[in-house]
């Protein structure tokens, strides 16, 4: 959906709806940090799939960015402080709440805002985040609260980490001023996910699928398409195909079930926005 169709009937309602999108920004920004750091340090042995639910919300902190100038906002990005965790434990145990609290928050605004592609985006975030409290319960189950240890030499290590702190700071400052320019610049005037989002989603679909089959003994084949133009967006045909597979999964190889389940809802959303 354009600017010009979005629900601008009173203005106040939409520096409502921004102000709540900015709370959220703020709580992808925190924990984007979070997550990216205990990637690097106290569960670097999990840097993987932290890294991976960090790249999400990388995403969700880019739609609700441009939700906001769309609009007729700006997004404010402030940097929250980030508190030092020394055990796996602590760090997973950290990210479950943050999860937590992000779900509530996305459905307490989800219920308050009046706007309908506002809230179908952020039940396509909530997907997300619901998927990530899985992840990390499961890390968090599975984990032996110390992080691996490293062989280092002690000397000059405070000089080495100020010099390294200090590259952070600019590149962190440096990540964030293009950011602002690139939401305010470069807004696509859409509500929502952009057609590159959404072939995003798809690419990570035939990642999950792809894994899946592999693990089944199946080797994935790509069936081209004619032209480019016959290729149809989300359907519902495609959504009961899905179904049947998640119905054969539940009996057979019910691991994969939550897996299917997030393709459905992001799928979901395709047909409906």
């Amino acid at each position: 959906m354009t600017l010009k169709e979005c629900d601008t009937k009173v203005d106040s309602d939409n520096n409502q709806i921004i102000e709540l999108l900015n709370a959220d920004i703020y709580g992808e920004h925190d924990a984007i940090l979070y997550y990216l750091t205990h990637a690097w340090t106290v569960a670097r042995q999990y840097g993987h799939e932290i890294l991976e639910i960090a790249y999400d919300e990388m995403r969700h902190f880019k739609w609700l960015a441009h939700t906001i100038v769309g609009l007729g906002g700006r997004p404010v990005l402030r940097t929250p402080q980030i508190t030092s965790i020394t055990t796996i434990a602590a760090a997973l145990q950290n990210d479950v709440d943050a999860e937590i609290h992000a779900i509530e928050q996305y459905e307490e605004h989800r219920e308050i805002i009046p706007n309908p592609e506002v809230k179908a985006l952020l039940a396509r975030i909530i997907t997300d985040e619901r998927h990530h409290l899985h992840i990390f319960r499961g890390l968090l189950d599975q984990t032996h609260g110390e992080p691996e240890k490293l062989d280092r030499q002690d000397k000059d290590v405070s000089v080495i980490a100020s010099r390294l702190q200090s590259t952070m700071n600019l590149e962190y400052q440096q990540t964030m001023a293009y950011l602002l320019r690139s939401f305010v610049e470069n807004h696509s005037q859409r509500i929502g996910l952009d057609m590159e989002e959404r072939s995003i989603d798809e690419m990570r679909h035939m990642g999950w699928i792809g894994k899946m089959m592999g693990q089944s003994g199946l080797e994935p084949r790509f069936a081209e398409p004619e032209t480019l133009n016959q290729v149809r967006e989300g359907t519902r045909e495609e959504e009961a195909l899905f179904h049947d597979v998640r119905e054969w999964a539940n009996r057979a190889m019910p691991g994969m079930v939550p897996t299917i389940d997030r393709i459905l809802e992001q799928e979901h959303y395709h047909i409906q926005s």
